[in-house]
């Protein structure tokens, strides 16, 4: 695979990306206010994008609700370059960076894996496979939707 470049941007840029990968994933975000929600959320937050050759493929975005614990508010990667490393080379400089600011633990919230929903079951596996262990669920959108928070110690 070609070189990465991973940087910081702009919350504008964040929220232009974010829309462009959304309508990339329908089987992860197929839920309009939720996709307005997230990309408006950019808008507040730390994010990475991930270039190839000039092209977004990829974006982490953060929020610090609190002293010690950064959160991943959301993270997608272009549909066509899934399986290429792009997330985790996201993923780690989230975590760099997360570390050098003085933050001990990372979490993120994602699809229980009881769902049995394939693109989920690939994202909780992912979150898995980098070290994040599940701490707990939860059902914030109502008993239609299972959520599990993850951690990992930084």
């Amino acid at each position: 695979m070609q070189n990465i470049n991973i940087q910081i941007v702009t919350p504008e840029q964040a929220e232009e990306i974010c829309r462009y990968i959304i309508t990339t994933l329908p089987e992860w975000f197929g839920i309009p206010e939720a996709n307005e929600r997230y990309a408006k959320g950019c808008l507040l937050r730390t994010s990475f994008a991930a270039y190839l050759d000039e092209k977004n493929v990829g974006m982490i975005t953060l929020e610090f609700p609190f002293s010690q614990n950064a959160n991943i508010y959301w993270l997608a990667v272009d549909k066509n370059y899934h399986g290429k490393l792009i997330g985790t080379l996201l993923l780690q400089k989230a975590e760099q960076y997360c570390f050098e600011k003085g933050y001990f633990s990372l979490t993120v919230e994602t699809l229980s894996p009881k769902h049995q929903d394939r693109s989920y079951l690939k994202t909780y596996q992912f979150y898995e496979n980098n070290g994040f262990k599940p701490l707990f669920e939860l059902q914030p959108y109502g008993p239609d939707y299972t959520m599990v928070y993850m951690q990992k110690n930084l």
